[in-house]
């Protein structure tokens, strides 16, 4: 397949499309006030106490619990901020009791979502637990809160996926044994990335370059970028009733090569360990998705003779560009190939601390972020506006905006 081929699949659409003729695409004009469409009339609009005590004999502890943790705050502090005792919320969230009509009004209020969101509903189970890169440096409250933020975005493309035809979900493992070291099973993942690569219809010997993100959501992979990920973590990765769901690092000091390796280290995630009993963030786990990560952005055979078997930083800064990764990663991938030894390999990571390459290399600021679309062009192509998302997603309207993201303005209509 030729580069052409590759950048067809990346189309304005992203390969979504109206489920049926009753979805059409959105105006100009809808398109500029998108995010101001009123809830449709059909709903019915009721008082929240009625609605709350509606919701009273049906009221889930677990789904407090969820929105609670969501929020990355504690008992004592929502009971304080929404006006109800910290034993009341208690009870309610383990199931010894349930709120009252009132207490659930004021619990919406604080959160800002409907009473309608505390009432019993089954969720998707959740098939892979996020896997973080430093687990030990991430607080049982972050990785609670990056849970649920994957199932709020895994509900969320669901109930677009009902209105939307989006790709079919990216369903392709080829199982690595996640306690292995990497000098055991380097082949295996070498071929691992290799398959994916066919999987995902792109060319096995060509630079994949910045376009990424584009080809994992047109291969059925949801990706978000949420700004308030925890400063420790890079990226994560999940599966929610077999949705795929990748989230990136919305923070300022994020970068195009940095987030390339993360798509594709969460990729090998998604690859390797889906469907496998493993402890996220192990040394050996991690290992596997890094090697997936460099093989899949930069194959062995067309990258070895190209290489340099020196330090030259000049050279690594045009692979960089050339192959979509950091000159880090491609030094790294110099050492895996056998092309340098450890010794250079270590000169190399000194040079780079002392030329304060370490975060930021050169080159890594000139291409803008890539910006996951399928979730917003589904919103577009549906005709539903960010606060019509959240009242049927039972979700505050703050973190559908996460979900959605910042867009840039198209002058494509």
């Amino acid at each position: 397949m030729n580069l052409s081929a590759v950048s067809n699949r990346v189309s304005p659409s992203w390969g979504l499309a109206p489920r049926s003729p009753m979805c059409p695409m959105m105006s100009h004009k809808q398109r500029r006030h998108e995010r101001q469409l009123t809830v449709p009339p059909e709903m019915e609009i009721e008082g929240v106490e009625t609605a709350a005590r509606r919701v009273a004999p049906v009221f889930s502890g677990p789904r407090l619990v969820a929105l609670r943790e969501l929020r990355g705050m504690t008992q004592a502090s929502v009971a304080n901020a929404a006006g109800i005792t910290a034993s009341a919320l208690s009870q309610a969230e383990r199931g010894q009791t349930a709120l009252s009509a009132p207490n659930i009004v004021k619990v919406a209020q604080f959160f800002e979502v409907t009473p309608d969101t505390f009432a019993e509903r089954r969720e998707p189970d959740l098939e892979m637990k996020p896997q973080f890169r430093h687990l030990r440096r991430t607080s049982v409250r972050e990785q609670r809160k990056a849970e649920r933020f994957v199932m709020a975005t895994a509900r969320v493309a669901s109930i677009l996926r009902d209105r939307v035809e989006f790709p079919a979900p990216f369903m392709f493992t080829r199982r690595v044994r996640p306690e292995q070291s990497i000098e055991d099973v380097a082949e295996e993942v070498e071929l691992a990335a290799e398959l994916t690569r066919s999987e995902l219809g792109l060319p096995r010997s060509t630079p994949i370059g910045s376009h990424l993100l584009g080809q994992l959501e047109a291969g059925g992979v949801t990706v978000v970028r949420d700004s308030e990920t925890d400063r420790d973590i890079d990226a994560y990765s999940a599966v929610v009733g077999q949705l795929p769901v990748i989230v990136l690092d919305g923070g300022e000091g994020s970068v195009w090569d940095r987030d390339n390796f993360n798509l594709a280290h969460e990729l090998g995630h998604l690859v390797m360990h889906r469907g496998i009993h493993h402890t996220p963030g192990t040394r050996t786990v991690e290992a596997q998705a890094h090697r997936f990560a460099s093989a899949f952005l930069a194959p062995a055979q067309p990258l070895l003779d190209r290489l340099p078997r020196r330090l030259d930083w000049g050279r690594y800064l045009e692979l960089k560009r050339e192959w979509g990764m950091s000159m880090a990663a491609l030094v790294r991938r110099a050492k895996d190939l056998d092309v340098i030894n450890k010794a250079l390999y270590t000169r190399a990571m000194k040079q780079q601390s002392a030329y304060g390459w370490r975060k930021v290399e050169p080159g890594s600021d000139d291409r803008p972020l890539p910006v996951p679309r399928n979730i917003y062009h589904a919103m577009s192509q549906a005709g539903i506006s960010e606060s019509y998302l959240a009242k049927q997603a039972h979700l505050p309207a703050d973190v559908i905006q996460r979900i959605v993201g910042k867009q840039k303005p198209s002058l494509i209509y």
